[in-house]
């Protein structure tokens, strides 16, 4: 999605200094076009970054704000990071005052302070249960919680805490749970509670490398085929990765190929495709979407 791709090409550029538009375009599976159009929505945010043409020209940060690794901690450094990722994950709109916070902080003031606030305003409880899972993180501490699955059951889980993870709008936590002795991936909005506990764990003992969290994850994971209206191309080039897209143009539509789990989150995003959808597949999608639109319908 759009808002992991802008924090990695600011990590990107944090770490290389200085990459070319292809050479992100590449990484990332999506058009030239498109990353001229999140560097547009990186500088609009107040990230001060820019575009040299010619000859080893490229696009890259000021050079003040590059992170002095003599002047802040690797503590501090992964503190800063996660803020960054978190700021930019979750659209949040207030924003200002925080991106002018982290500007003095890369420009060289150690006084700066960054507070991100990890809450979903719908819920109360959701300030107390990120500060805790962050908490829980940094400091590698097993984690009480009481969890509701997609059945409604509530369970007491005692869990290791591993990583943070935002995609399709939404937050999970992966972590190894006592109880089922695995790797399981929790929805945040699913929790209900936390308690840090005066246990610790050492992370090595885990492993968390890619292909352990995804082929965790893709057990909940379906295929998902949409056959939309070429004119939406603008769109699904800024969503989806060009490698998942097939523009028939001589049929005037698209095929957007992708992976995700079947739930009213999934419904309500096609849904805002409604515009230009033609099919989907699988037939269950496409049915449950219709009972959807019927209720609608009956309002």
């Amino acid at each position: 999605m759009k808002t992991d791709r802008l924090f990695s090409i600011v990590h990107i550029l944090l770490n290389k200094g200085r990459v070319t538009a292809k050479e992100l375009a590449d990484q990332f599976e999506v058009s030239t076009r498109t990353i001229y159009r999140d560097i547009d929505s990186l500088s609009t945010s107040g990230i001060p970054i820019y575009t040299d043409k010619g000859t080893g020209g490229g696009i890259s940060l000021l050079e003040n704000y590059v992170l002095n690794k003599t002047v802040i901690s690797e503590t501090e450094k992964n503190s800063i990071l996660l803020g960054l990722e978190v700021l930019e994950a979750t659209h949040y709109q207030s924003s200002d005052t925080a991106i002018s916070k982290l500007k003095h902080l890369f420009d060289g003031e150690q006084n700066a302070y960054v507070e991100v606030d990890f809450s979903d305003f719908s819920h109360e409880r959701q300030p107390k249960i990120f500060e805790n899972i962050k908490r829980a993180l940094q400091k590698n501490q097993t984690l009480k919680m009481i969890y509701k699955n997609n059945s409604g059951e509530k369970t007491e889980r005692i869990v290791d805490p591993l990583k943070l993870i935002f995609k399709q709008q939404r937050w999970y936590l992966v972590a190894y749970c006592h109880k089922r002795r695995d790797y399981r991936t929790f929805r945040i909005s699913r929790i209900l509670d936390t308690e840090i506990t005066s246990e610790s764990f050492n992370r090595k003992d885990y492993d968390i490398s890619d292909w352990v969290l995804k082929s965790h994850e893709m057990k909940h994971m379906k295929p998902v085929v949409l056959t939309l209206d070429a004119k939406a191309l603008f769109r699904v080039e800024e969503e989806f990765p060009l490698s998942g897209i097939v523009h028939q143009e001589d049929q005037g539509i698209l095929l957007v190929t992708f992976e995700a789990e079947m739930d009213d989150w999934l419904l309500n995003y096609i849904m805002t495709y409604a515009d230009y959808l033609i099919d989907i597949e699988p037939s269950i999608l496409k049915e449950r979407l219709k009972d959807k639109a019927q209720k609608i319908l009956n309002i």
